[in-house]
């Protein structure tokens, strides 16, 4: 965390440096930069959302990012080379110049192994809680949306030096796509220690370096790119899109991957005050889930909408705890003590939503069951846990 933290640190320097060449040009930069920037980030959170990662480790990861691209900009400009940055950090950032591939594949390979660094730095404290691979995507595509942040404000602000007309080009050329593609290489890191995290040991490192090496070879692919003509771009962005593709069906495989453990473990914890098989069927879809932290917030305001969405979650770990379980990736006393952690969370939360009666009863509970109404009786059977 400190490390990280003084990352954070230096891309706030390198941003003063910037703005030393004049206001203006550094909150132009930055406006520009920050557009496509939260339509990616919702991206990022939609991929999140069955089972929502710690809001401040995921801005400490788009902080690393930030850092890394600020030390590789200061690396390449006090050594007065591009061969260890990418195009819109290296010496002629902002302007169309051709990158040689011995450059391109320079800088990806610094970019790709440092954002790699702090990926598998995540897994001797963080390695039971990367349950899959959304996990590894997640965190990976917040490092890169950190890096292409701060990349692309050097790049404009290099770029607005020259001239408005050069600033439009950088906008047009790389502004745009760098920010969805540099999540995308790092995610290629990010599944390999998602791999290796489910796996004992080291037997899974090798998916690291694969990884490494597919986010080394992409990352140079649309460097490379950096001048081409109109037909070569479209075939780099055409291959770096099939890559997408790729990723976005590994993360939903992996999601109805974590249906079925909640179908497959929770059954085993029916109760009245912690759950039922109805409760059962709206944790099993994101779209249930969703109507019922609408129909918790209008029945008990936000309190309620918080209540149910802890409850989800709680339910959630509490599946995946058991996976974890089942694979002997974590020890008895551990799993212990995290299901009754979640049991307790779950009896708690649904107290909460439950206090005041519905308007209407749950959508998923048309004449059955469930711990969020008072008629099952589950507030008897709590009290008496």
């Amino acid at each position: 965390m400190i490390a990280l933290g003084a990352c954070c640190l230096i891309a706030i320097v390198a941003l003063v440096a910037v703005v030393r060449g004049g206001p203006v040009p550094a909150l132009t930069g930055l406006f520009l930069a920050l557009l496509p920037i939260p339509l990616v980030f919702a991206a990022i959170l939609y991929l999140d959302r069955l089972e929502p990662e710690p809001r401040a480790l995921l801005a400490v990861m788009f902080g690393a990012g930030a850092g890394i691209a600020a030390v590789t900009a200061l690396a390449g400009r006090v050594l007065h080379t591009g061969v260890i940055t990418i195009p819109e950090l290296g010496p002629h950032a902002g302007r169309a110049v051709a990158v040689t591939l011995s450059a391109a594949i320079g800088g990806a390979l610094v970019a790709e192994t440092l954002k790699g660094a702090v990926l598998v730095a995540l897994l001797p404290s963080r390695r039971v809680e990367i349950d899959g691979a959304h996990d590894g995507v997640v965190y990976a595509s917040m490092i890169g949306l950190g890096f292409a942040l701060i990349a692309n404000v050097y790049a404009y602000v290099e770029a607005e030096h020259t001239g408005l007309r050069a600033l439009a080009a950088a906008f047009a050329r790389r502004g745009l796509l760098g920010p969805l593609w540099e999540p995308l290489f790092t995610s290629m890191i990010g599944l390999g220690v998602a791999y290796a995290a489910a796996r004992r040991g080291s037997a899974g490192y090798w998916a690291i370096i694969a990884g490494w090496v597919a986010a080394v070879a992409l990352n140079a692919l649309w460097d490379d790119s950096v001048t081409a003509g109109a037909v070569r771009l479209a075939v780099t962005c055409l291959i770096l899109l099939a890559a997408l593709v790729v990723v976005v069906i590994v993360v939903v495989a992996d999601r109805r991957r974590l249906v079925a453990m909640i179908t497959t473990f929770l059954p085993d914890f029916e109760h009245p005050a912690v759950v039922t098989p109805a409760d059962i069927t709206m944790l099993a879809s994101l779209r249930l889930r969703r109507l019922g932290r609408q129909w918790a917030r209008l029945n008990l305001g936000v309190a309620g909408m918080r209540g149910m969405a802890e409850y989800q979650l709680a339910a959630t770990e509490l599946a995946m705890a058991c996976n974890r379980a089942t694979r002997g990736r974590t020890t008895p006393e551990a799993f212990a003590r995290h299901r009754d952690d979640s049991l307790s969370l779950m009896r708690a939360a649904a107290e909460v939503v439950r206090a005041r009666d519905p308007l209407y009863p749950p959508p998923w509970t048309p004449g059955e069951q469930s711990v969020f109404l008072k008629s099952t009786g589950a507030g008897e059977d709590a009290a008496a846990h």
